[in-house]
């Protein structure tokens, strides 16, 4: 979870100053001021709002939309990258034009507007998927105007609220104004993928679409925004509000532009140079002097933004990776996107234990770690997790099932009949390949490009049964070829190679008997399946399954001929096939006390193995996002704070831009293989830190102070002289 900077009080306070000086405030001169908690709730409101509807974003763009991946992805930081370049903007319109009050109403009904679109555009009964996609990208443009326009009012808005005698009740404010954004982010992480998975929104309705609950996943947080602009009206007659005064922002910005286009104009006239390119800015004194401070700091910033490209990607690239894993923790089932709820918590538990005993431990024993080390640990403490996650990727690879690519197709032989086969074929693949009984050919991860033509001559028992076979396809499937009875029967099916993720497995059973149609029966399916034939795909919790397989007698009825058991597995995709045999009618036993065939390999390694890269990434977090703050926070003059702040948000929008770059080309095809370039990546990007940091001397904030007093004693000097 980003951290966010909610303790501007310095500013705050230096606004309440001025508005009191003139006359534009009501002093309260009684206790706290209730009306506080009209900002708190809606704080909650909005939090939950934007990581509730964040949380299940990628999974939507991608089994909703139909997206691809990388697409997916980066439709998420891209949203992401807007969400945080937006701050700066509203920063500037609340401060130069409609000031913090406005400034939330309006962008409020718009943030809320954006929810309503985009629960719109997840309702599956509109019929184009281009309608669906339109309102979406309507829907998050509308939401990234509102959160950010609002981010950098909300607090400061609330601290305005409280007077000059008041400092105590404003740092408890601040408190449960940072609290109320951690259990926002922390209740909604946990929530709404429940929603998304668990809900049956649409009874009785087939298809994809229909098979998760994004309408109420993002509907929920559209309506908790509602609840946040209702609670922060219902306070509107009690709060203070001060008026725009300009934007230091916007201010700073002048100041840099008008530097360099002087700087140009000197150097182009040959001008005598001065001591800093600043100093040639048409700008006040004071004015220059605190931009040569920000300047500094946001030097040091160059190489944070490779920090926010991997942090954010918790909830994208990991949030894939946790599709691919087993989601189960005893009999509860964690949602891959409710995995990302493990970063708020550690912040919450890790920020205060550290302060109360990693830091005090490391002064005791003389250990310097300072803001900048602390910074720079972290980046690499970055890099570190992303290396965690490529590992558990080779890991999940290695265990994966391939399958055919759509311009593709494989072929696998199943052989259930009493003697072996042996093949002649025109592919190398096949030819000369003998098959035992009840076993089956391990080819099925060998693609032939579309519509090649595969030839195979089949023998069975010693030449006793010929068998002659084309294949060509150019569908992406895996064609079973099952040779059954005592050899003298061919059946041929499409092996399912869909593999399910939301921790169940897929089965299909197959009747090689030549004469009798079969009914199954259990606790969640019951269906006829004809000979020959391959029943459709059956859904299956994980666990053991029994069930009883019965054939119609003429003169008894239904008689009941076999009762066997399925073991499922999260994302596997399991065959059952069955045949008459010596012992009587009954599933294929291919391994000792295996009598159903993996045809998709299920996910094996627990979704808790992700908790070391978020315990690693967190960590990571702490030591640069929490001593970012404050150290840019400590640098910055109290004029600039404001400037800096903005600049830090932009450090995330600029991070989701090179995840954008890196995802939209395609460049790297294994998943690993990306997480190890985003771990060298913040390497080099610590190593540059390091080097940028070695010259930079702290500032002490009474430096500050101390130029604002000698300021104040040269006016007083010459208005005296005058």
């Amino acid at each position: 979870m980003e951290l966010e900077k909610v303790d501007d009080a310095s500013d705050t306070r230096k606004l309440n100053e001025d508005a009191h000086k003139n006359g534009e405030v009501k002093v309260h001169k009684s206790g706290y001021p209730k009306h506080v908690f009209f900002i708190i709730g809606n704080e909650f409101c909005e939090r939950f709002s934007f990581y509730g509807m964040r949380t299940v974003l990628v999974l939507y763009a991608r089994n909703y939309l139909r997206f691809d991946d990388d697409s997916a992805t980066s439709i998420f930081h891209a949203f992401t990258m807007l969400a945080y370049f937006m701050p700066i903007f509203g920063g500037i319109i609340a401060d130069s034009y409609w000031g913090k009050y406005k400034t939330i109403a309006l962008l409020s009904i718009f943030y809320v507007i954006g929810h309503g679109v985009k629960t719109l555009a997840a309702i599956p009964y509109i019929p184009s998927r281009g309608a669906h996609i339109g309102l979406s990208m309507l829907g998050l443009f509308l939401i990234a105007v509102g959160t950010g326009g609002i981010k950098p009012c909300v607090s400061t808005f609330g601290g305005d609220q409280f007077t000059l005698d008041q400092t105590h009740y404003r740092s408890q404010f601040f408190a449960m104004f940072y609290f109320s954004i951690n259990c926002g982010a922390l209740i909604s992480k946990w929530l709404t993928p429940m929603f998304r998975a668990d809900l049956d929104c649409y009874p009785g309705e087939e298809g994809p679409e229909f098979q998760e609950c994004f309408s109420v996943a993002f509907g929920v947080p559209g309506a908790l925004m509602l609840l946040a602009v209702v609670l922060f009206f219902a306070g509107s007659k009690f709060y203070t509000r001060v008026q725009p005064e300009g934007s230091v922002f916007w201010k700073f910005c002048k100041c840099v532009y008008s530097a360099c286009k002087n700087r140009w104009l000197a150097r182009k006239a040959n001008s005598v140079q001065k001591e800093h390119w600043i100093d040639y800015a048409d700008a006040p004194k004071r004015l220059k002097r605190d931009t040569k401070y920000v300047l500094r700091v946001l030097y040091l910033f160059i190489p944070l933004p490779f920090f926010w490209a991997l942090f954010d990607q918790q909830g994208s690239r990991w949030t894939l990776q946790a599709l691919q894993l087993d989601g189960y923790w005893g009999s509860y089932q964690v949602k891959p996107d409710q995995i990302d709820v493990i970063n708020p918590l550690l912040i919450v538990t890790l920020i205060p234990l550290f302060e109360a005993t990693l830091y005090p431990l490391l002064r005791h024993c003389k250990i310097n770690f300072s803001p900048i080390r602390r910074m720079a640990v972290g980046l690499v403490l970055a890099g570190v997790s992303f290396i965690c996650a490529a590992i558990l990727q080779f890991n999940i690879d290695a265990g994966m099932t391939s399958v055919p690519a759509p311009n593709q197709f494989a072929i696998r032989l199943i052989n259930v009949g009493p003697c072996d086969v042996n093949l002649e074929s025109s592919s190398e693949v096949f030819n000369g390949l003998v098959i035992g009984s009840n076993d089956v050919s391990d080819t099925k991860s060998n693609f032939f490009p579309g519509n090649t033509s595969v030839s195979l001559n089949i023998s069975s028992c010693g030449g006793s049964f010929l068998h002659q076979l084309d294949i060509a396809r150019d569908d992406g499937v895996v064609a079973d070829v099952i040779i059954g009875g005592n050899g003298s029967s061919l059946y041929s099916s499409i092996m399912p190679t869909r593999k399910l993720e939301n921790g169940k497995s897929i089965f299909t059973f197959i009747n090689v008997d030549a004469s009798r149609e079969l009914a199954l029966n259990s606790s969640i399916f019951m269906f006829d399946l004809k000979p020959g034939h391959r029943s459709s795909e059956i859904e299956i919790d994980k666990g053991f399954t029994s069930y009883g397989v019965y054939i119609n007698d003429s003169s008894r009825g239904q008689r009941l001929v076999y009762n066997g058991t399925v073991e499922s597995l999260p994302g596997g995709v399991y065959s059952v096939i069955l045949n008459s045999q010596s012992s009587g009618l009954g599933a294929v036993e291919f391994a000792p006390g295996r009598r159903q065939l993996d045809d998709i390999n299920p996910n094996t390694i627990n979704i808790a193995w992700m908790i070391p890269q978020f315990f690693v990434l967190t960590v990571g977090e702490v030591f640069l996002s929490v001593t970012g703050l404050e150290f840019s926070y400590t640098q910055a003059p109290p004029t600039m704070k404001s400037v800096v702040s903005s600049f830090w948000l932009l450090l995330v929008s600029l991070g989701s831009v090179i995840v954008l770059l890196i995802a939209k080309t395609h460049a790297i095809d294994r998943q690993a293989h990306e997480f190890l370039l985003f771990a060298g990546l913040i390497g080099v990007a610590a190593l540059i830190f390091v080097f940028l940091a070695r010259g930079y001397k702290m500032v002490d904030e009474n430096e500050f102070r101390s130029s604002e007093d000698e300021e104040k004693d040269t006016d007083e000097r010459t208005s005296l002289a005058a």
